[in-house]
């Protein structure tokens, strides 16, 4: 498994598993750090996406290698909260890593008109 980087000041820090042939997957952490509040509560998070094994490839433990290697590196950077999209074939995975949908977020959809 291979860690990459876009530059050395970027926020992303990328993974990859291949053979030196072919591309087998990948996932993507972006580090922010939510807006300060009066609240005195951990301020840095971490947004994981782009997660992809090709098809061929899953169920050998390859998106379970990518996924640990990254929520370790979040782990070490003591990041709060880690957030992401799931589809709806990804979420046991997610679960088995501990992660759940929280009950606290709103969301505004561009679709919904505010009066």
């Amino acid at each position: 498994m291979k860690k990459t980087f876009r530059a050395d000041s970027s926020a992303w820090h990328c993974w990859v598993i291949d053979d030196g042939k072919q591309l087998f997957g990948h996932v993507c952490v972006q580090l922010f750090e939510k807006m300060p509040n009066p609240v005195d509560e951990p301020e840095a998070h971490a947004y994981l996406t782009n997660f992809y094994v090709v098809p061929d490839m899953r169920g050998r433990g390859l998106g379970r290698k990518l996924l640990n290697k990254a929520l370790s590196w979040c782990r070490a950077r003591n990041v709060d909260a880690i957030i992401l999209w799931a589809t709806a074939e990804s979420k046991s995975l997610y679960r088995r890593f501990g992660l759940v949908e929280p009950a606290d977020i709103l969301e505004l959809r561009d679709d919904v008109r505010c009066n």
